[in-house]
This record gives C-alpha cells, sequence and structure tokens, in this order.
C-alpha cells in the first residue's frame, strides 16, 4: 500500500468543514496532484518521492474497529509499525502535521459499474479526484462476481482500480450459493482483505438472492468473522410493482417510487434483521430509504442486536415527485451538476 494511501486511510475527520482546512507546504505536497514527478504513479498521479522510507503522521484522529483515538501514526517502507501518542522520531523521519486535515470514508461507491447495461461515468481516478476535492479520502467499492466467480470479480476490480489516487477498499457482492462460493469467500477474508458481503433482496432475476442463499451466506459470514450486508427491499414484490406500472403505462422515473413504496422496504428490512438475528450474526442494511424502515430498526436496537446501517437522504422516497416530462433526465443531471 502506498504510504499516501495510508495517510488518506487514517486522518479521519469526518464532520470538518473543507472550507476551515489549512495544509502546510508539507502536507499540500502529499496530495494527488496530474501530472509527473520522480516518486511512483498511479493514472497520471504523483505520489511521494520514492526515496522517502520513514514517515510519521501526527495529530490525526485514528479510527480502528474497537476505538476512536488522537494519536500519531510511524510508517516505515509503507508499513505501519506504531500507532500511540506523541511519537518521538530523528531528523531522518519527514513528519506531517494532520491536525485540521479532512479524512471522510465512504462505504458505500459504485465505481466503474456495470448496471443493468449502463457503466457509471466515473471510473476509479475521476471519482476518487472528485472525492478528494471534498474532503473524503477512503472509499469502499463493490465487487461483482464474474461467471460466478468471487476471484474473478476481484482481479477484475484490482485491474480497474490501478489508476487511483486514493485509499479504497472493497466489499463482496454475493450473487448465487455453491460451495465453491463458501470456499472463495474464506480465500476474499483471509488473502484479499474483503471482510463485508453484500446480499441483495431485490432485482430480481439478476442480483437478488432468496432467503436460502441469504441464510447460507450470514451464516459462511458468521463462521469468517465477516460482515454481512443487506440492500432490503422485497423483490418479488417490486416486481409484481414494475409489472403494474407498465400495464398503467407509468414509465417516466416516478414509476419507480410508485413500483417499491415503503412497506416493501420495512419488510425486507424486518426480514433481514430476524434472520440475522436467528443466526447471531451482525448485519449491516446499506441505504435506507424510508421512515419504515428505520422504525424497524429503532425497535431491533431496543432489543440490544447488533447491526449498523446507513441512510441514503438523497433519494429517500422524494421520487414521487418527480413530474411527467419527456427531458427529465437532461433537466434533472444537468441541475444536479450545477
Amino acid at each position: 500500500m502506498a504510504i499516501s494511501q495510508i495517510i488518506s486511510l487514517f486522518l479521519l475527520h469526518l464532520l470538518l468543514p473543507l472550507a476551515s482546512i489549512s495544509l502546510s507546504q508539507s502536507s499540500h505536497q502529499l496530495m494527488c496532484e496530474v501530472g509527473t514527478g520522480n516518486g511512483g504513479s498511479i493514472g497520471g498521479i504523483s505520489w511521494l518521492p520514492a526515496s522517502l522510507s520513514k514517515l510519521l503522521i501526527k495529530g490525526g484522529t485514528v479510527v480502528n474497529a474497537h476505538r476512536q483515538e488522537r494519536g500519531d501514526v510511524y510508517v516505515e517502507d509503507g508499513i505501519i509499525v506504531a500507532v500511540k501518542p506523541n511519537i518521538k522520531v530523528g531528523d531522518e523521519v519527514m513528519v506531517l502535521d494532520a491536525t485540521g486535515m479532512p479524512g471522510g470514508i465512504d462505504p458505500h461507491t459504485h465505481l466503474d459499474a456495470e448496471f443493468m447495461g449502463t457503466v457509471a461515468v466515473d471510473d476509479f481516478f475521476s471519482g476518487q479526484a472528485a472525492a478528494l476535492a471534498g474532503g473524503t479520502t477512503m472509499h469502499i467499492d463493490f465487487v461483482h462476481p464474474i461467471n460466478g466467480s468471487l476471484m474473478s470479480g476481484f482481479e477484475a476490480y484490482e485491474k480497474k482500480a490501478s489508476k487511483s489516487c486514493m485509499d479504497y477498499g472493497f466489499h463482496m457482492v454475493i450473487r448465487h450459493w455453491d460451495e465453491s462460493v463458501s470456499k472463495e469467500m474464506e480465500i476474499m477474508v483471509k488473502e484479499n482483505g474483503i471482510n463485508s458481503f453484500k446480499f441483495f433482496m431485490v432485482y430480481k432475476g439478476t442480483f437478488m438472492v432468496d432467503d436460502k442463499v441469504l441464510l447460507r451466506g450470514m451464516k459462511r459470514c458468521k463462521s469468517l468473522g465477516a460482515l454481512a450486508m443487506v440492500h432490503a427491499e422485497n423483490g418479488d414484490a417490486v416486481f409484481e410493482g414494475q409489472k403494474r406500472m407498465i400495464e398503467l403505462g407509468i414509465t417516466v422515473p416516478e414509476g419507480h417510487a410508485l413500483s417499491r413504496p415503503p412497506m416493501l422496504e420495512a419488510e425486507a428490512t424486518m426480514r433481514a434483521i430476524r434472520l440475522a438475528s436467528f443466526m447471531n450474526t451482525p448485519l449491516y442494511v446499506v441505504h435506507v430509504m424510508c421512515i419504515d424502515a428505520m422504525e424497524e430498526i429503532a425497535k431491533a436496537r431496543k432489543t440490544g442486536f447488533y447491526f449498523t446501517f446507513s441512510i441514503l437522504s438523497n433519494e429517500s422516497r422524494m421520487q414521487i415527485n418527480i413530474r411527467h416530462e419527456p427531458d427529465f433526465f437532461f433537466r434533472f443531471y444537468k441541475e444536479k451538476r450545477l
């Protein structure tokens, strides 16, 4: 892992407004810059000088799985050697003052992603460059299997990410179940650093898995110490809703929201929580979009069941207000980019 990537992973001030950032000359040199340099480069991005082997990052907020703390990070040859307060070093070590530096982590991205005949407009370079400009210094993307193989999917995404200019990680999507998937999950965890696996409860005929696969996947996650993730919507009911919208001739974007009312997300959220509780494994519910699902989460949390969730505010059922306009997509994306 490049030293600059380690910097972006460990300097975390999640709520710091970008406008308040004041970078020193030395820290500015550590940011990605388009061009060429004497150090290593990926996708036209210059990193630190190749001769730099020792680095001390002082005064950052270090976030690990077990706690968050203020401390220093000492790195030698790209390897983190120590994390603790007030580390003392000699003059041969480059020191970076991390006080006030941004460091948000976006745990849910889809760069260069292929989805239902489309490809995301941002690749790992353009998307990451935009993220860095806003103070996000790490993201976690989703690897999809290729022809059922987790390893083939992982290798393909490693190739896509070769142009990266910031730190990144991967979740792995599980789309079917057999013994090879179970074995490859172990390889992902033990050899490739992937310890979270996503199961789609929606998108029938493409990504959706049934409860049998979900239960087996949760069981395997538990045995590996990995985290199970779900996109929680009732896929069978959504499929019926989609057919209904087509029959009614509602094929403009508002049909998307009408085909999947909040009750269907709430039902799937409740089901996922109960299945995870039954399997006694932690659960991560991604992009929660409605109050009904949040109420299910609130009830489960009161019982002491351990799980986490994220909220997708910009798509939260507000789609219902979309108007019938033939040029909707052009206007929408133009306005969003402005």
